[in-house]
């Protein structure tokens, strides 16, 4: 399994709109079968602090579908809309693998 997980800071003023258009880049990429991504938000910590994780069997699982999806208007239109309403120079995007103990 590896998981992919995004960290970002949402403008202030815009976290519905970045709400709406998450759901979006959701709709685009589950059509195009990326998994879905589940969003949280910190409770205490940065304010409009968000995490994105979805989770994929391999990096070459990851790697094909991204391509492939970045390869779509609409998932690069949606994609570009979610990023909009983020600080610029905030995200940090992650790929982990879990560790057997």
């Amino acid at each position: 399994m590896l998981r992919h997980q995004f960290r970002a800071l949402v403008k202030l003023g815009e976290f519905e709109d970045f709400l709406a258009a998450a759901a979006s880049f959701n709709t685009q990429a589950t059509a195009l079968g990326l998994p879905r991504f589940r969003v949280w938000v910190t409770v205490f910590g940065d304010l409009n602090e968000v995490w994105a994780e979805a989770d994929f069997t391999s990096l070459d699982e990851h790697w094909s579908r991204f391509r492939s999806a970045h390869r779509q208007e609409a998932f690069r239109s949606a994609f570009e809309q979610m990023c909009s309403h983020l600080v610029p120079g905030s995200a940090h995007d992650s790929i982990m693998e879990p560790l057997d103990l």
